[in-house]
């Protein structure tokens, strides 16, 4: 029997299936969608939105990590995995081998930056009586991770020369096709097409989640959906060019309701005080759960009180590991059982996922990715305004 959390986090499956649609709408029926999942699905959960993924027609994921990519072998994926983080790199030769072993046996397809990576995976794949797959990542400018563009083309002809190695494609990532001036973006478009144009691979691609949407010129063969899949935009301070929708509430309960007296403080560092008689309410989330600590006096949740209308009520005090207090002198008939919506999925409203970013001076991504380990994740199917 499941018992009743204080504290969930419900993702909405149907958003996520609404999103793909919109990134399908934008790139065609030529174009493959390759879904971003790493860090747990950007803290909304793997296993939970798996089945949307699988009900959208998507048959590509990306995740960062060797040990993300196995998870998603484990939970029953089989469609392609391509790994970003170079999942063959080791310290010694020993352990290159081992995962490059490991990589064949799940059948990943491995970005990889170097010679001896794509020797091992060579070599596994021929142990295992298969081909190892494996792409290139080009530095088009963004200065992270990746080779330059002359030394790439080099690897994927070195590659070809290897017996047990497909070379599946080469890839680029974007600095700032999220930002209003879409000039450096265009260089690096620019950049990338000119050092694949006389590459003979089955794919090139681009495009993240503002590039599918503003830059159709990236979307080559395959694109990369990451944060707009869960239905945020990047920059929380811009209009998104298309109705996403937010796949995450987080809802939790009032533990407790008090009266305290003008003057009265509450929480460390007393960095609130009651200049009024005040109604307070204890909500169990805190910095531990993901609930910044910079949220303090800044914040809003929704109370949603068994009698009365749903209202705003101000986060009040600093936020405690486990801990956060609110105002709820202005909320009538609150008490302790009352839901509270932490975090809405209504884009507009004050404590959405892309305002507390602002509040927080950060970006959507963190916001998500943020949420903690005792937060229980659960998938629901809510039809959305348009009946998806």
């Amino acid at each position: 029997m499941r018992r009743a959390a204080p504290l969930v986090a419900e993702i909405n499956l149907a958003a996520i299936r609404h999103n793909l649609s919109l990134v399908r709408e934008a790139v065609g029926p030529g174009v493959r969608i390759c879904p971003a999942v790493k860090a747990n699905a950007y803290g909304h959960g793997i296993a939970t939105i798996l089945p949307a993924i699988r009900a959208s027609g998507v048959e590509d994921l990306a995740v960062a990590t060797l040990d993300e990519a196995l998870e998603l072998r484990e939970l029953g994926w089989t469609g392609r995995i391509l790994v970003f983080g170079r999942p063959v790199l080791g310290a010694t030769a020993a352990e290159i081998r081992t995962l490059a072993r490991e990589a064949v046996r799940a059948d990943l397809t491995c970005s990889i930056a170097g010679e001896a990576e794509a020797g091992a995976l060579a070599d596994a794949a021929r142990e295992a009586g298969r081909r190892a797959c494996v792409q290139v990542k080009i530095d088009s400018g963004m200065g992270r991770a990746g080779i330059e563009p002359a030394q790439a083309i080099a690897l994927v002809h070195a590659c070809r020369r290897v017996s047990g190695l497909f070379v599946d494609a080469v890839y680029t990532h974007f600095a700032t096709a999220d930002e209003p001036d879409l000039t450096f973006a265009n260089e690096q478009l620019a950049t990338f097409t000119a050092a694949t144009a006389g590459l003979d691979v089955p794919m090139r691609h681009a495009a993240n989640t503002a590039a599918i949407f503003r830059l159709p010129d990236s979307h080559f063969q395959l694109v990369r959906p990451g944060i707009g899949m869960y239905g945020y935009w990047p920059d929380p301070t811009l209009t998104a060019p298309v109705a996403l929708r937010p796949s995450l509430r987080l809802v939790s309960r009032l533990t407790a309701v008090r009266r305290l007296p003008t003057g009265h403080a509450v929480g460390y560092g007393r960095a609130f005080v009651a200049s009024r008689d005040t109604v307070i309410g204890l909500v169990p989330i805190g910095y531990a759960d993901g609930y910044r600590r910079s949220l303090g006096n800044r914040a809003v949740m929704t109370v949603e009180p068994r009698t009365g209308r749903p209202q705003i009520a101000p986060v009040i005090g600093r936020i405690s590991m486990d801990q956060t207090m609110l105002d709820l002198t202005d909320v009538p008939g609150a008490g302790e059982g009352d839901r509270v919506v932490v975090i809405d999925d209504t884009p507009a409203a004050p404590n959405s996922v892309s305002a507390l970013a602002r509040l927080m001076d950060t970006i959507p991504y963190e916001v998500t990715c943020g949420l903690g380990r005792r937060v229980p994740l659960r998938g629901h199917y809510s039809l959305l305004p348009n009946g998806v």
